[in-house]
């Protein structure tokens, strides 16, 4: 059963968010990409467990980590037990989707000064001073990522002209289970805020009649995206350059220069509110897509429903 075939279940399992390939198969399908060392490093850092999903051994490792840390900075006098408790905590509600190995990783680059931003603490290790390399590293990860992503979609397009490559029926499905992991993981109260990924699977929710926006709602919708996404870069983005250009991109959104975070931003605001409505009322993502599938043989998309143009 050769790689090839193989990739689409891979990748169909990368996407669905409660099941999660083997390390072994993450790593075969890394080391099968054209990357750069850099990024396969920071694309494997996210294949270990979660923050939020450390027990009291992880929690220990990442106090390990962190003091290891204060001694390498050069840190001269070294946060006490509880003040570290509170850098712990800290890192837990605001960065419970990083893994140990993406701590290191963030401390290694900023050493390194391949982050944007200043890695002199002067005698400071805080929460602000990790917050700061935790943040910047989120940003630098982020452009890794999309190499990442875009080279899976290259492979994935060449293992669909193969032999026994899913139909597209078969394709649909994959997506539209996935779409259901997302929504069940939000009904499910797992989540306060409906997952990211959710932004790719927005065109189902529009072929099923399911977001149906007065022009009204549209033009809400894009206000405040782009005052979320400037409110994102002014926090998150410490370069003032980088800063300004982001800002102006956002500001000057349009369908003719269109910003993909205000588009993604816009479509995520619109699911968290369907999915918010579905759980108030009372009513089923998936029974309502099986309902519409039956009395729709075949769904005609409204392109009125795009959001963020």
């Amino acid at each position: 059963y050769s790689c090839t075939k193989k990739f689409p279940i891979m990748l169909q399992k990368q996407s669905d968010t409660t099941t999660q390939l083997t390390k072994q198969e993450q790593s075969t399908l890394l080391n099968s990409l054209k990357l750069t060392k850099e990024t396969k490093t920071i694309v494997k850092a996210t294949f270990s467990d979660k923050i939020r999903d450390l027990g009291e051994e992880g929690w220990q490792s990442v106090y390990v980590v962190l003091l290891k840390w204060c001694k390498f900075l050069g840190i001269k006098e070294a946060p006490d037990k509880e003040e570290m408790k509170l850098i712990l905590f800290f890192i837990k509600q605001h960065f419970a989707e990083f893994t140990l190995d993406e701590i290191v990783n963030a401390f290694n680059l900023a050493v390194a000064r391949k982050l944007d931003i200043d890695p002199n603490h002067y005698q400071n290790f805080s929460s602000l001073y990790v917050g700061g390399i935790l943040n910047a590293y989120k940003e630098h990860r982020g452009k890794h990522i999309v190499s990442y992503r875009q080279e899976v979609e290259k492979i994935e397009r060449e293992a669909q002209e193969k032999a026994n490559k899913p139909s597209a029926q078969e394709l649909q499905e994959m997506r539209v289970n996935s779409l259901l992991t997302i929504w069940e993981t939000f009904r499910d109260g797992d989540e306060e805020e409906v997952e990211w990924q959710v932004h790719v699977y927005y065109d189902i929710l529009v072929d099923a009649g399911l977001i149906n926006l007065t022009k009204e709602q549209k033009a809400d919708i894009l206000q405040r995206a782009k005052s979320i996404c400037k409110q994102e870069a002014l926090t998150q983005v410490k370069n003032e350059f980088t800063r300004k250009r982001i800002i102006k991109a956002i500001t000057e959104h349009s369908s003719k220069t269109p910003e993909e975070r205000v588009l993604t931003k816009c479509k995520l605001l619109v699911v968290q509110e369907l999915f918010e409505k579905l759980v108030r009322d009372g009513l089923d993502l998936g029974e309502l897509l099986n309902q519409m599938e039956d009395d729709r043989p075949e769904a005609t998309r409204e392109r009125g429903q795009e959001v963020g143009s």
